[in-house]
């Protein structure tokens, strides 16, 4: 059939050609039945592997049940409760068959985690553990321990069962009895634990003193006078020494917790250094991390010493762990002063390259690295600066990562290579996330502010975002402001009012910033008081800071034009000090009546109101608290995350179960019998006894009075500055005086 099919199919040769056709008879029966045989072949190869894959994959499955089955499953024990389980538990406790009795003990942990009470079973479950089987008496362990923290007072009936343990031949039945002892944390047990403890300092066992090298840093957290009366530090010291780098690693770990919080720090043997050194390379990752973190501890005596150890840890900087490599990076930065400037310069290449691979892993770990660069650019102020590239903003990069590198590349920025940065924030500023537009925005402005040759092309991108996108606007009228305070010939006040409108900026914080640019810029913008006298008009259902801000505006154009702003700037004054129910903004109307009633020169109210312009710092990371070696402590730590000392926002140590009273401040204000002060009545805003309103409205002169008591009267407050030959004259009225005040 295929023979036929194949030769009606072909097409029928011409009569002097048959030689040639008998020919292409054969090639075309070949070609078809060649490629007919592979097509058979893949179908049954196909068939062969699917046959194979399902067998495999039944195998499989049956292996995962069986181990399910004889693992006992979980869930089941977490079921409802039952009317008589207690003495079904405590039966199969005292049973005799192991299965039973580790299913019993099972469901009895599981009691405790759903909430049910099972101390009756205390004794029946502490006997198990005399068993030689290791599964059952981590089981009883976990009871004891649960029940530790539920009942502290029964955990002294276990203790007999640990101190056995403790003399186990098994090494990890030692270790297992220590640690449990040293997790109980009920201080009727610390004393029985610090003998097994001093038995596992000098176990024939590493495992075992690698255990007892922990439990001195849990004596240590929990017991600290027991920790030096009983001369635990020196037994630290021995483990530390140890030939073993899995105990050596422990003891180095307890060493820095020592050293940070404890009252007396251990100080640090060159010769310890040196042999940690040598057994750096084989202990583990964590184990490594630890040891870095105690070679920052060390001062090197000389240059030599500094450089040799730095040589030795470089190696850790193409670890994969990424820990390691930043406390490697930690002890490098530490030891930066005490090398060579050639050595700097190496070392420096060394933690950029470092640095750069870091920044292409997971987003967590580029968010915590960008943190650390922060902390780095103190010492080394040139790392990362030809390889900003690296720190671009991808488009899979989560929000948080981001912002992060939008601060990161604000801080490596150059002269040279912020034209290109203005680019990245051009393509930034098109992406959909309002969020991270919004810090585009405020890092255009920053990066206008540090790089003065780009200010021009950062303006121009803030007008192009917000033609793009209108519900910008008020963060770009707050960058428009700070760009202007540095900037006065780049004033975007007028494009922005003529195109958008002043009625549409409604946030706080940028109406203070219009605000403030119309105060200071009136007269560089067409119908610039006309926008001012809308803020005014509705000045006393504005916010605080708004307010604060229409009352400098105010003063500032009256400065500059005396005449025409007088009428205004005593409707505003008459208004806050009358109206306004907030103290601060009382306080300031009643200041600038002070300074217009005393007769001051126009030219010094100027230098008063204007006075200097602060800079604004686009370059401040961390807490003014930290200094350069608060930063170098900092690096790999969560404290240079938070970007503050870790003392601000850690709890006590070594107080487990003391609670931080956060109403601390409250306290300050009562004295040691509970009877509060009279500061404290001040802080919380309570009336002093005795005390005159001080920002209550001055008495109003009557109409007949004399001169010298109308002299504060609405009229007369600005004679000093519109009339220079006519002075002030104090107010005598029977009310507050307002020269006293602020005298």
């Amino acid at each position: 059939m295929v023979i036929c099919s194949l030769h009606v199919s072909l097409p029928s040769p011409p009569p002097h050609t048959h030689i040639r056709c008998l020919d292409h008879y054969i090639f075309c029966f070949s070609f078809f039945f060649v490629n007919e045989s592979r097509v058979i072949l893949h179908i049954f190869v196909s068939i062969v592997i699917q046959i194979m894959l399902d067998s495999v994959i039944r195998k499989t499955q049956e292996k995962i049940q069986k181990k399910l089955k004889r693992a006992g499953g979980g869930a089941k024990y977490f079921s409802s409760a039952r009317r008589g389980e207690a003495a079904e538990l405590k039966n199969d406790l005292n049973s005799t068959d192991f299965a039973r009795q580790k299913s019993a003990v099972k469901r009895t942990i599981a009691n405790i985690t759903l909430g049910r009470d099972a101390s009756s079973l205390f004794v029946d479950v502490v006997k198990l553990g005399q068993t030689h089987n290791l599964e059952l008496k981590k089981l009883v362990y976990l009871y004891v321990l649960t029940m530790a923290r539920l009942q502290p007072e029964k955990a002294l009936l276990a203790v007999n069962t640990f101190l056995q343990d403790a003399s186990h031949t098994s090494p990890i039945i030692r270790a297992l009895a220590v640690r449990t002892m040293l997790c109980l944390r009920v201080p009727d047990v610390v004393e029985y634990t610090l003998e097994p403890l001093r038995r596992a300092m000098v176990d024939t066992d590493p495992y075992v003193r690698k255990t007892a090298a922990i439990g001195i840093g849990k004596i240590f957290h929990h017991e600290m006078e027991i920790f030096y009366n009983q001369s635990f530090a020196n037994d630290l010291v021995k483990l530390l020494k140890d030939t073993y780098p899995i105990v050596s690693a422990n003891a180095a770990a307890v060493l820095t917790e020592v050293n940070d919080y404890g009252p007396l720090v251990i100080e640090i043997n060159p010769e310890w250094i040196k042999r940690l050194l040598i057994q750096l390379p084989d202990c583990s990752e964590w184990g490594q991390q630890y040891i870095l973190e105690v070679l920052v501890l060390t001062r090197p005596k000389d240059e030599e010493t500094a450089e040799d150890m730095v040589a030795q840890v470089m190696g850790r900087l193409n670890h994969t762990n990424h820990a390691v490599v930043m406390a490697a990076i930690k002890v490098i930065t530490c030891f930066a002063n005490r090398c060579a400037p050639s050595s700097m310069e190496r070392f420096s290449s060394r933690i950029n390259a470092a640095l750069i691979t870091l920044a292409k892993s997971d987003p967590e770990t580029i968010f915590v690295v960008c943190k650390n660069i922060h902390a780095l650019l103190v010492v080394f102020p040139n790392v990362l600066r030809r390889n900003l590239d690296s720190f671009y903003v991808r488009f899979t990069d989560p929000t948080y990562v981001k912002l992060e590198k939008l601060r990161l590349l604000l801080k490596l920025v150059t002269p040279k290579t912020a034209p290109g940065v203005v680019r990245e924030f051009e393509e930034y500023s098109q992406e959909v996330e309002l969020r991270f537009v919004e810090e585009v925005v405020r890092a255009t402005a920053a990066l206008a502010l540090k790089i003065e040759a780009v200010s021009p092309d950062c303006a121009n991108l803030l007008m192009q975002t917000v033609e793009r996108r209108p519900e910008l606007l008020p963060y770009v009228v707050t960058a428009a402001k700070d760009i202007s305070r540095k900037y006065p010939l780049l004033l975007l006040l007028d494009p922005l009012i003529k195109d958008f409108g002043a009625d549409n900026v409604v946030e706080e914080e940028a109406k203070v910033s219009l605000i403030w640019m119309l105060g200071e810029y009136c007269d560089y913008v067409e119908g610039g008081p006309v926008y001012l006298q809308r803020f005014i008009d509705s000045l006393m259902v504005q916010e605080t800071t708004v307010q604060l801000a229409i009352l400098s505006a105010v003063v500032k154009m009256f400065i500059r034009s005396p005449q025409e702003m007088q009428p205004t700037l005593n409707s505003v004054l008459e208004t806050i000090t009358h109206s306004s129910g907030d103290p601060d903004v009382r306080d300031r109307a009643f200041a600038y009546w002070r300074l217009l009633s005393k007769g001051i020169s126009v030219a010094n109210m100027k230098e008063i109101v204007h006075g200097h312009t602060a800079p604004i710092n686009v370059d401040n990371t961390f807490s003014d608290a930290m200094t350069i070696a608060d930063l170098k402590k900092s690096i790999n730590t969560a404290a240079v995350v938070f970007g503050k000392p870790y003392q601000s926002f850690l709890p006590p140590y070594g107080l487990p179960d003391s609670k931080i009273d956060e109403d601390d401040d409250d306290d300050l204000f009562f004295d040691e019998d509970g009877q509060a002060d009279e500061a404290a009545n001040e802080a919380t805003g309570a009336p002093a006894a005795g005390m005159d309103d001080l920002f209550a409205a001055p008495v109003p002169a009557p109409e007949d009075a004399p001169p010298a008591q109308q002299a504060n009267s609405p009229e007369n407050r600005f004679a000093s500055m519109t009339s220079p030959s006519h002075a002030a004259t104090a107010p005598k009225t029977g009310g507050t005086n307002i020269d006293d005040l602020f005298s």
